[in-house]
């Protein structure tokens, strides 16, 4: 850069610390003010927040977790693990390790990321010693962040005495449909469903984990359970701590092995369990997802790529004028789906309905479908007879739901017409959206 930049990057090296990549910096740094045209001090606070940090920074403050606020920049903790779990984002369209969990002290507990694992592993019960961390807040929560100039140390166990249930603030009891706006340390009382266990390997170590989905009168959620538990199908368990998290687009409650015990608690029984919890689309928006969701709506739209559609036979990708992108030219295998709109007055989703469900609406068979198709020399009508079957019509749709950044998906697993009369609501919600 010709030394036209020296000053800058050393002031944003003198904040970041000597383990910051001089060489990175200088090409955020120039990057940031030749290509996206940032004034020199807007580009330096731009890559400060990005690692971390800020200018003006003094030495990092001893905080303990019940006085952590999201205007703390530059903090300093003594905690134990109460929950640690790695995982890895794509950043950059790099994947990156990161760990992620729960710490505690004798004050509280907190919700903590770090985000360059470098060559630290956490276990359960470890003291750590936490160094220029900076806080944020989700849902009204603080969360530890640390970030590149952050340093994680295992410390003597010694330093922080293991607390007995008076020490740390007590999980919270949370009921599974309250769970998706819950954060922190959450309590949980529900009966297992279905449970499996399998081995992960986990920065090259092997674990054992068990993985499912739980209920109780109000809901379900899948869970991850790290370590072996007794618990089994049927189990009415209590998980005394625990937290959720995202996994594949949907929440999913994680815990330990050792938080987990049988409850006497009364909880009704399996089979009525395992029927969905009916709930909204405003619901679904704010919790992120849910496990076997029902929704009563109206359909408002059949959109394109809905009705005869042909597969790849390598991997099951609908064609695109009998290319699969990945494939290329395929004679593919025909299917039958439904892709539709649905809205309950609370908001809208996107739904997919397989051949079975798009069948039974149709009342007719997908061989029927192809037959059809071929006599109008138009693979579009089946489509045409979608749009004119479904839509303004109330129904009941039953499946998973995940979000992305494309808003809500569901996968429908049922879809009946809903036989009150709600069609003048139905096409009011189409004018509405008109």
């Amino acid at each position: 850069m010709a030394g036209k930049y020296d000053k800058d990057v050393n002031e944003i090296m003198k904040a970041l610390g000597k383990d910051a990549d001089k060489k990175e910096i200088e090409k955020e740094l120039k990057n940031y003010i030749e290509e996206f045209r940032l004034e020199p001090a807007d580009a330096k606070r731009a890559i400060l927040r990005k690692h971390g940090a800020s200018f003006g920074m003094s030495e990092a403050e001893q905080k303990q977790i019940k006085d952590l606020t999201p205007l703390d920049k530059n903090v300093n903790l003594l905690a134990r693990v109460v929950f640690v779990a790695e995982k890895t984002i794509k950043r950059e369209g790099q994947d990156t390790p990161i760990i992620s969990g729960i710490i505690g002290d004798e004050s509280g507990t907190v919700p903590f990321t770090i985000w360059e694992k470098g060559d630290i592993s956490l276990a359960k019960g470890d003291v750590i010693r936490i160094e220029h961390a900076y806080i944020t807040e989700y849902r009204e929560e603080p969360q530890v962040n640390v970030g590149n100039r952050g340093k994680v140390a295992k410390a003597d166990k010694s330093e922080l005495p293991e607390f007995k249930g008076s020490g740390f603030r007590p999980a919270k009891a949370c009921k599974i449909i309250d769970l998706g706006e819950a954060t922190g340390n959450l309590s949980v009382v529900g009966r297992i469903l279905s449970v499996e266990t399998r081995e992960v390997t986990v920065s090259g170590e092997k674990k054992e984990v068990m993985s499912g989905i739980i209920a109780d009168e109000t809901g379900k959620v899948s869970f991850t359970c790290w370590g072996s538990s007794k618990m089994k199908d049927g189990d009415v368990i209590l998980v005394n701590s625990g937290y959720l998290r995202k996994w594949r687009g949907m929440p999913q409650f994680n815990f330990d092995a050792s938080n987990v015990e049988k409850s006497k608690e009364k909880m009704p029984a399996g089979v009525d369990l395992e029927k969905p919890s009916t709930v909204t689309v405003e619901y679904l928006s704010r919790v992120g997802g849910m496990v076997d969701a029902s929704i009563n709506g109206a359909i408002l739209d059949v959109r394109e790529g809905s009705g005869l559609v042909f597969r790849c036979p390598d991997c099951n990708r609908a064609l695109q004028k009998n290319v699969c992108r990945i494939h290329g030219e395929k004679e593919g295998t025909p299917d039958l789906r439904t892709k539709a709109v649905l809205d309950d007055g609370t908001g809208a989703l996107n739904v997919i309905l397989n051949r079975d469900i798009t069948e039974r609406l149709l009342g007719k068979s997908l061989d029927k479908c192809m037959k059809e198709a071929s006599k109008a020399m138009d693979q579009g009508i089946i489509k045409d007879q979608l749009f004119e079957k479904l839509v303004a019509r109330p129904v009941c749709v039953t499946g998973n739901v995940t979000s992305d950044e494309f808003g809500l998906m569901m996968i429908a697993s049922g879809t009946d017409f809903l036989k009150t009369d709600t069609q003048a609501l139905a096409r009011k919600m189409l004018e509405e959206v008109a």
